[in-house]
């Protein structure tokens, strides 16, 4: 019996849907309690997702990075769904936009007055810089060493 080696996947926002591919041989989960990998026939699970990167690999060992803004991954049957509020490739990232995103959050917290919310620019901070991390990965991550059986 010759085990399945690919799954599917989906990243759905309350938008759209970000990526829906039959092709997924590799996924690299970013969990609130760190990295999971999940290959075909894994075991079902459910995970909270921290903001982060998402890496995805196809078949052909092209490795796909997405920013997700926290959320749910479910892996069951050969299938992974992400539900996340807030999705984006990491090619389309606006670097420039982000960057004084996150400069114009610091500055706030660097010098904050009667009417900062700290905690609330504190999230805008960590979601800018995120997705910084995950633009600055763009064509620097190779794909996970799938071996042959």
């Amino acid at each position: 019996m010759i085990m399945a080696r690919l799954m599917k996947l989906e990243v759905l926002t309350p938008e759209k849907i970000l990526v829906k591919r039959e092709d997924i041989s590799y996924v690299l989960l970013n969990t609130v309690t760190g990295g999971v990998g999940v290959l075909a026939n894994h075991g079902p699970m459910i995970a909270v997702l921290g903001e982060g990167t998402l890496k995805l690999q196809d078949k052909d060992n092209h490795v796909i990075l997405v920013y997700v803004e926290g959320g749910f991954a479910e892996v069951k049957d050969n299938q992974v769904v992400i539900l996340t509020p807030r999705a984006q490739r990491a090619e389309n990232i606006d670097v420039a936009k982000y960057q004084q995103i996150r400069d114009e959050a610091l500055a706030r917290l660097d010098h904050p007055d009667a009417l900062t919310d700290v905690e609330h620019t504190e999230k805008i901070l960590r979601r800018a810089e995120a997705r910084l991390r995950t633009a600055a990965l763009v064509g620097k991550v190779d794909p996970y060493p799938l071996g042959s059986e």
